[in-house]
């Protein structure tokens, strides 16, 4: 677990412990996925205790709490608030005024459940990251014995 339920609640998170565990293990997924599962490794010990990750993994958690809300209330009508439908909002004909709705929940959903904020906010956090060996966390290829 690279995010504890005490430091999840210091960091400001509302979430219960259970709603919180399932969040948190998919947060972790996502960053070994990105990290060929490095942090897992004895090399990688001293990165586990980083300020870094453990920002990394409650931003990942909001990204899915996001995401969550935006299913479950979102493009249904309340949710977080985004129930205006894409396309024109406001129209006028003879003065030829019209507005159009530029963000709508479907746009918030597709951004939130794809995997661009994902990898953006992996490389925001975990981009600094080097071991003992000075070897980079984030580096895409194998290093020599990986």
């Amino acid at each position: 677990m690279y995010l504890t339920y005490a430091e999840y609640l210091a960091y400001g998170g509302q979430l219960d412990e259970t709603s919180f565990q399932d969040l948190e293990f998919d947060a972790e997924s996502t960053i070994n996925w990105y990290t060929f599962n490095r942090l897992q490794k004895p090399e990688w010990a001293d990165a586990l205790d980083t300020e870094q990750l453990k920002r990394c993994v409650y931003q990942l958690i909001r990204l899915k709490q996001l995401e969550n809300e935006l299913l479950l209330g979102g493009i249904a009508g309340g949710g977080v608030g985004w129930t205006k439908e894409p396309g024109i909002v406001k129209e006028s004909n003879d003065g030829v005024t019209t507005e159009y709705n530029v963000l709508s929940s479907g746009d918030l959903l597709a951004y939130a459940s794809g995997t661009k904020p994902k990898k953006e906010l992996i490389d925001r956090y975990l981009s600094s990251i080097v071991n003992d060996l000075g070897r980079r966390l984030l580096y895409r290829g194998l290093y020599p014995g990986e």
